[in-house]
């Protein structure tokens, strides 16, 4: 376990958030990074603990970001937003917070809640609520767990302060719209829960497994060694590989009309005369693996595409006809494998009709 991060750090926090992110973008946040960066050379190293070496009855609270990547690179978060988010909550709750969480440790906020608790001067806690990217805040291992979203507490860029105390579903629907007037773009203070309560649900390890993913991507010598290192941090297998030979946006799937998507298919065709072909099939981020016609990953598992020339992860933004890559896997938390995590967040609470390989081999 990594247990501080510090400025050096953040060139790998930002590179590993990307392979969790299940190719949903390869957007490069220098400015907000910058911020932290900032902050921690300012602050120091923000110091990293793991949920049982905290008393039971600490308070912590969960932070991210509910919105599009595009207003953060217009006016990237300075670390304010996370310092009013906090204390409108601890004024709602009327006691203060002991440890900052992450929502989830991918993409901008693997790297919000380093900011938060740097700002603050609080201990960053190794876990998260979905070890990987999911589009509602409400699809979270917490929420698996029964804790309540609220009270929670949001601030846009501009430094408007919301307060709101209702249930997780309603809670969702109100946030969005908020989030749509302040301008696409709104830093959370959510799930207030005690360490004991966190305990049950949290995935552990989400920063430092980031951290070191992205040492990998950053440093790995040739993509055998790359492979086999992601293999041992994140369970990560090569699904397959080869060229991509189509793309299509396609219209968006049925019932799932409630997540904010660009539905997209890939298609990946191996080399040879017996190449197999495998169906990518996303919204914003990737949900489907389909190889030959059959099922063979989906969410909650993490499915991404990391280029087979250099080591990065390609996200579907930018993914083009022509491109050699390899196609990732990676095992959600078994937290994800039960009845109800399916239910919340495989593949048919996005619109696909379709069992999960795991239900399939039950």
């Amino acid at each position: 376990m990594i247990t501080e991060i510090t400025v050096d750090d953040l060139p790998a926090l930002e590179a590993g958030s990307q392979l969790t992110c299940s190719s949903a973008g390869s957007t490069h946040f220098d400015g907000a990074l910058a911020n932290i960066a900032e902050l921690l050379r300012e602050r120091g190293p923000v110091r990293m603990v793991g949920i049982d070496e905290l008393d039971g009855d600490a308070l912590c609270v969960a932070i991210g970001a509910i919105g599009g990547f595009g207003p953060m690179l217009e006016l990237p978060p300075s670390g304010d937003e996370a310092v009013a988010a906090v204390r409108a909550l601890e004024a709602r709750l009327g006691r203060g917070v002991d440890a900052i969480v992450s929502l989830n440790a991918s993409g901008p906020n693997a790297f919000a809640p380093v900011a938060a608790a740097s700002a603050l001067g609080l201990p960053l806690v190794d876990c998260d609520g979905m070890g990987r990217v999911l589009p509602l805040m409400s699809q979270t291992t917490y929420a698996l767990a029964g804790l309540p979203i609220g009270p929670l507490a949001a601030v846009s860029l501009s430094g408007d302060v919301m307060v709101l105390d209702t249930s997780t579903a309603r809670s969702e629907l109100l946030l969005r719209s908020a989030m749509q007037a302040a301008g696409g773009f709104m830093l959370c203070a959510t799930y207030p829960s005690t360490v004991d309560e966190l305990a049950k649900c949290a995935i552990r390890g989400s920063t430092s497994r980031v951290v070191q993913a992205g040492r990998l991507l950053l440093g790995a010598p040739d993509r055998a060694r790359l492979l086999a290192g992601l293999a041992s941090v994140a369970g990560a297998r090569v699904l397959g590989g080869g060229r991509v030979v189509e793309l299509g946006h396609a219209t968006r799937t049925v019932g799932a009309r409630q997540y904010p998507a660009a539905p997209t298919s890939v298609v990946v065709r191996e080399p040879g005369p017996a190449g197999r072909m495998i169906r990518l099939e996303g919204q914003s981020e990737i949900f489907l693996a389909v190889v030959d016609g059959v099922v063979s990953a989906a969410v909650p598992d993490v499915l991404c595409l990391l280029d087979q020339r250099e080591p990065h992860i390609v996200g579907l933004e930018r993914v083009a006809v022509g491109n050699d890559v390899d196609v990732l896997v990676m095992p959600a938390d078994p937290m994800w494998h039960s009845g109800a995590g399916l239910a919340l967040a495989g593949p048919r609470a996005f619109g696909f009709p379709v069992e999960h390989p795991r239900e399939v081999a039950q």
